[in-house]
């Protein structure tokens, strides 16, 4: 009997893919979680992998369920449960369970499409957890940036000194400048990457109000506008005037 390719799609999907992108889904389920630029690439990389994970110890779970509940019975013949069925049905109930549980925590935002009921919001996008991230950032901007004015003046002090001191400390000093300006240049790198962080988050607060005022606006203009009588249309006069207004005969023009 030659295989379906259908089939043959749907088993790949079911063991290679879904169960671990829907366990990623569940696990980091706000925008952009695991990276601000190739974050679809990380899901389908880690999905895959924990996909595989998963049916290795689906399948374990399997040959090992007859020491609960003891082997079927298939045309008198003992068997177990590591069949075709019971594989594929194990396998859509941990995609279900894991579909629900990544829902729950807001990563299907689409889904408010459906029905507002179902719409879900994910806790590390709530207004409350990114203002506690911005006060995190703005908190650690701060303490590097007292951290690098102290390290620019050991650095100046140190150059100073290596100067005006004599041979024997000139070594000592110039070493304490070489730490202090490897130093200085570690904390600059931290400082400039904790302000790309605070700007994407920004960007991401400003196109999130700008969405949300688009759709207001575009709300407004599609809502009835109750209780006010609308004015017929202007019929266009034809060239030549209007011949309702043409005067009859025996009228003076």
């Amino acid at each position: 009997m030659d295989p379906n390719p259908l089939q043959m799609a749907f088993g790949l999907i079911l063991i290679f893919f879904l169960p671990g992108y829907l366990l990623v889904k569940a696990l980091f389920p706000g925008r952009n979680e695991l990276d601000k630029e190739y974050n679809l690439i990380y899901e389908i990389g880690l999905g895959m992998g924990l996909s595989i994970v998963i049916a290795i110890l689906d399948g374990f779970l399997l040959g090992s369920l007859h020491q609960l509940i003891g082997f079927r019975i298939v045309d008198g013949r003992e068997v177990g449960y590591f069949d075709t069925p019971y594989i594929v049905a194990s396998l859509l109930l941990i995609c279900l369970l894991l579909f629900i549980a990544a829902w729950y925590r807001g990563a299907f935002p689409w889904m408010g499409k459906l029905h507002p009921s179902l719409a879900r919001v994910p806790a590390s996008e709530k207004p409350q957890a990114r203002k506690q991230r911005m006060d995190a950032l703005i908190i650690k901007i701060w303490d590097l940036s007292r951290q690098r004015e102290k390290l620019r003046r050991e650095l100046r002090d140190s150059e100073r000194k290596a100067r005006t001191h004599g041979p024997d400390m000139k070594g000592h000093y110039k070493k304490k400048a070489e730490d202090a300006r490897a130093e200085l240049a570690r904390v600059d790198a931290d400082m400039k990457e904790l302000e790309e962080k605070r700007a994407l988050e920004l960007a991401g607060v400003e196109d999130e109000q700008s969405k949300r005022k688009e759709e207001k606006e575009k709300r407004r203009k599609e809502r009835p506008l109750f209780g006010k009588k609308q004015e017929p249309a202007a019929k266009p006069v034809p060239e030549g005037g209007d011949p309702e207004l043409k005067p009859g005969p025996g009228t003076k023009e």
